[in-house]
């Protein structure tokens, strides 16, 4: 029973964190008064659900599923059917720079009446004003930084993070790292910090902590991040990405240790054979993930979550869980990947 309450609530927390995402980045079109009219159910799947965790049916995997999907869904769609229906009720004017101004729709049939010229009048003012932030919004900046390259540096540790956008790894660079940034909301910063004793440097690279307003529905939100790496050192790597895609190719570094987490995303990660042994941890919300793999690395993969799809070709189960590579005990490289995903599809090829 625990573990069917974790499971409940998991796919519950995880399934209303997406339609809030997706209805903040403007993904959702959905008829909400439609959808919660649907509500009764609800009832009836729990009942179902119930009467097969009492007679221990297998089945109640399925229904309690099913009901941690659709009682969120359900409850988001009262929030924005409510929401919905109150805004088409509101308009804001802004008379001068000074005051705002709210009336509803019932007031604006009397003020028609009136003072047509001047609703219209205003109208055009708000229009026009509003045009005029979207453009300031909408601009893009630009940002390089680089740090360069020591002689001595032999290990490095890359921290990156950044919210909805599209995160590149790709081509390595002469510079210990080198960043191209491009955004239309806040920006980014890098610092580099070297260890006193061992000289290691870790370097930072992040959006500023300024709160940011990101409207994805005019479709000119733009958020890219270009990081180039040098192929000397051996890498220590922690990257946190939220809603997007990340193109992550480092087949050309030494990985020593990867630890990559993604929100809503679509992530290609290619990894190389550069370093003997590597340690890899995905944690994955709502995300397509496909990871390439050399062939001569002998490769073992630990998995957890239960709503997967998985496909990994090539490998053999081993029970638990886990899945090795042919020649895996044979292999003078070995690769360590350790996947936690929620709702997601999983596939690992080898190449």
């Amino acid at each position: 029973m625990k573990r069917t309450n974790g499971l409940f609530w998991g796919i519950f927390l995880l399934t209303l964190g997406v339609l809030f995402l997706a209805r903040r980045a403007g993904w959702l079109d959905v008829d909400w008064h439609s959808l919660v009219n649907l509500w009764p159910v609800l009832l009836i799947l729990a009942g179902v659900n119930l009467i097969l965790e009492r007679r221990g049916n297998p089945a109640a995997f399925i229904t309690t599923v099913m009901l941690a999907v659709a009682v969120p869904t359900t409850l988001f769609g009262f929030f924005s059917h409510d929401r919905d229906r109150d805004g088409f009720h509101m308009r804001w004017n802004h008379d001068n720079d000074d005051e705002d101004r709210s009336y509803s729709d019932d007031d604006d049939d009397d003020s028609d009446d009136d003072n047509g010229n001047d609703d219209s009048d205003n109208e055009e003012d708000y229009r026009a004003e509003r045009d005029r932030r979207d453009a300031d919004r909408t601009e893009t900046h630009s940002n390089t930084f680089a740090e360069p390259m020591s002689a001595d540096t032999r290990e490095a540790v890359l921290k990156l993070s950044g919210g909805a956008g599209r995160f590149i790894i790709s081509d390595p660079t002469t510079e210990l790292i080198k960043a191209d940034t491009k955004q239309t909301v806040g920006s980014y910063s890098m610092s580099v910090d070297r260890d006193e004793t061992t000289h290691i440097p870790t370097i930072e690279l992040k959006p500023t902590e300024e709160k940011q307003h990101i409207d994805l529905k005019d479709g000119n939100y733009e958020n890219r991040v270009d990081v180039h790496l040098n192929t000397a050192p051996v890498w220590s790597m922690d990257v946190a990405l939220g809603a997007g895609q990340g193109d992550l190719d480092l087949s050309a570094y030494a990985v020593k240790s990867l630890k990559l987490g993604v929100g809503a995303a679509e992530l290609d990660l290619k990894l190389g054979s550069k370093a003997d042994q590597s340690d890899v941890k995905l944690d994955v919300g709502a995300a397509s993930v496909t990871v390439r793999v050399p062939k001569e690395v002998g490769c073992r993969i630990k998995k957890d979550g239960a709503l997967n799809i998985e496909q990994l070709d090539d490998f053999t189960s081993v029970g638990g869980g886990e899945f090795v590579s042919p020649g895996y005990d044979a292999a003078k490289k070995k690769m360590l990947i350790h996947f936690d995903g929620g709702i997601s599809k999983f596939k690992v090829v080898r190449y």
